[in-house]
């Protein structure tokens, strides 16, 4: 009986620690369903061209919000426009740290407090910014709006870029609601529930994007362009089965079974430079060790490399 009582005890003070632990990592509204934090954002009336020079980009390799600012950075090659600083995630300490000091910062937190940016949820990558009188300026660190940045630089004719053409904004709403945000929904929900709904929108606006590459005309979401939806969507496909699949419990259907997405995931990993963009083995270390309350042993499994996953599909 006593073990019985223990057992009961250890349960119910391991559930109430996780949500403790949860709070920091993944707010929820008050039926148990992720929300993610708003982040710093500039006035919609501005003119968004006017950060187009002498910009930094803050991101983490692991991050997919972070992805797909890189996504843009390469494929419009933005080198000479943007200097980007990586930083890495410190697995002890929760938090992400510069490989140098950087402006006399060693991590992110003493970054954004440099900044004066004290009332944030939490310190987040990727961040846009310049120096306004060798005072940091942080444009935003809302990565939506920071890819809408990057896309609006003007390059030189001399540079080799890709063009991203817009689409409709209802649609990105959409994969970044249901999709992006999806997979998280379903890792960090509360409770039976909202796991439950955060499935069955996932796989929904999954569905969705198979049969709009199935009915449009080209190899592209939109068409035969590439668009600002292909842009969003690559970060989480391209990690389903090495990180959501398992440990984010996105387990409903196999990302396989979606045959149009898996040919269009490989035709975008194909693309100039985007390979570079896909480190799987840091994904690997910072998913499955960062994120403590979803497994606590911190044990990496044994997967697959990302090489070996895209080969597996026929072309």
């Amino acid at each position: 009986m006593q073990n019985k009582y223990l057992i009961n005890f250890a349960k119910r003070f391991w559930f109430w620690f996780w949500k403790k632990l949860m709070n920091g990592f993944a707010p929820s509204d008050i039926q148990g369903n992720y929300k993610r934090p708003e982040g710093i954002l500039i006035d919609k009336t501005e003119d968004l061209k006017i950060y187009s020079k002498k910009s930094y980009l803050l991101v983490g390799n692991s991050c997919p919000w972070c992805h797909r600012t890189l996504l843009v950075y390469k494929l419009k090659n933005l080198s000479k426009q943007v200097k980007v600083i990586f930083l890495e995630a410190d697995i002890n300490s929760g938090q992400w740290v510069f490989n140098e000091k950087f402006k006399d910062c060693e991590s992110l937190n003493q970054f954004y407090k440099k900044a004066s940016q004290h009332n944030v949820f939490r310190s987040t990558l990727p961040i846009l910014f310049n120096f306004q009188n060798d005072q940091i300026n942080i444009i935003s660190n809302e990565s939506s709006q920071i890819v809408s940045l990057l896309g609006s630089i003007k390059t030189e004719p001399s540079q080799k870029t890709l063009k991203i053409n817009n689409c409709d904004k209802h649609l990105l709403e959409a994969i970044q609601t249901d999709i992006n945000d999806g997979v998280y929904k379903c890792g960090f929900a509360r409770n039976q529930r909202s796991y439950e709904r955060a499935s069955k929108n996932l796989f929904k606006a999954l569905s969705k994007i198979e049969k709009m590459l199935d009915k449009n005309l080209g190899n592209w979401i939109c068409g035969k362009e590439l668009s600002y939806a292909d842009i969003y969507l690559f970060p989480t496909v391209i990690r389903w089965e090495l990180i959501y699949r398992n440990l984010f419990k996105c387990t409903e259907k196999e990302i396989s079974d979606f045959k149009n997405i898996i040919k269009w995931r490989l035709k975008f990993f194909t693309l100039s430079s985007v390979s570079e963009t896909c480190l799987d083995s840091e994904w690997k270390k910072d998913y499955y060790q960062a994120l403590f309350p979803l497994n606590p042993n911190q044990i990496i499994p044994v997967l697959p490399s990302l090489d070996e996953i895209m080969l597996s599909f026929p072309k």
